[in-house]
């Protein structure tokens, strides 16, 4: 009796052990980072959104899309700050730089995504009468896809 459960503790311990490895693995990938950092900033649109929506009682569509404009302003330094120290790696730099340099060249890179989420995409869903956490999740993907690679080779270069 005692061996099995002792055993058992080792088989856990070492499945444990192999999960982990597999993690850190998948980590290194800066693409995955990219995709988990996506995710919590989608949740953390989404969750910016529909405060601002239920603050401003946004019942017309132009509301909405005001209320959808300041949440892609507040998620986008949300998430340029989580890109920079974890997807990046970005260590130290000063205000100037990260501010001046960095974070206007983020805005930069992501204007044409945030341009058609704004006057193409998230209108047309919501005139189609899709709920707008539906519409910010397209509108994200959609924009995500188009981002990464400047991002990548724009933004956050290694000098």
């Amino acid at each position: 009796m005692y061996r099995s459960s002792a055993r058992n503790r080792k088989r856990s311990k070492l499945s444990f052990l192999g999960l982990t490895l597999v993690f850190q693995k998948i980590f290194k990938h800066k693409v995955f980072r990219y995709l988990v950092c996506g995710v919590l900033s989608t949740v953390f649109n989404i969750l910016v959104l529909a405060i601002i929506i239920e603050l401003l009682n946004a019942k017309t569509p132009m509301m909405r899309n005001i209320a959808n404009i300041i949440a892609i302003e507040i998620s986008l330094l949300f998430s340029f700050f989580i890109y920079k120290h974890w997807v990046w790696r970005i260590g130290r730099s000063t205000i100037k730089e990260a501010i001046f340099w960095q974070l206007a060249r983020y805005h930069m890179s992501v204007s044409a995504a945030i341009f058609s989420r704004t006057f193409m995409i998230f209108p047309l869903l919501d005139w189609l009468k899709v709920h707008y956490s539906i519409n910010t999740l397209i509108g994200i993907a959609l924009g995500s896809t188009m981002t990464y690679n400047m991002t990548d080779r724009w933004v956050f270069k290694l000098k």
